[in-house]
């Protein structure tokens, strides 16, 4: 187990869907760390994403935070991109107008 320092972020999503789709494409990303100075758990519930990290030091939390909410922050504005394709594409296929 890595000690020194660590954090929780509990995030709340827009829907079940998206923290599922999140936490999948999230969860290499945890994977590929353990052997590095910071370790980092994500778990989902519902429509939220826990996510522990525990570093060596506290250099290492804060630069593992930072990759992990900008590959969060990336992942919901593709969410968010697709789901809006997929309204406009829907809007198309039934006739209705923007």
């Amino acid at each position: 187990m890595i000690t020194g320092a660590h954090a929780v972020l509990y995030l709340r999503l827009s829907s079940e869907k998206e923290a599922e789709i999140v936490s999948k494409s999230i969860q290499p990303e945890t994977e590929s760390t353990i052997r590095y100075r910071s370790r980092v758990k994500v778990t989902k519930e519902g429509d939220s994403i826990t996510l522990v990290f525990e570093s060596k030091d506290i250099t290492a939390l804060r630069a593992s935070i930072n990759s992990y909410l900008s590959w969060l922050i990336l992942l919901r504005n593709i969410y968010i991109f697709l789901e809006d394709q997929k309204r406009r594409d829907e809007r198309t296929i039934h006739g209705e107008q923007e």
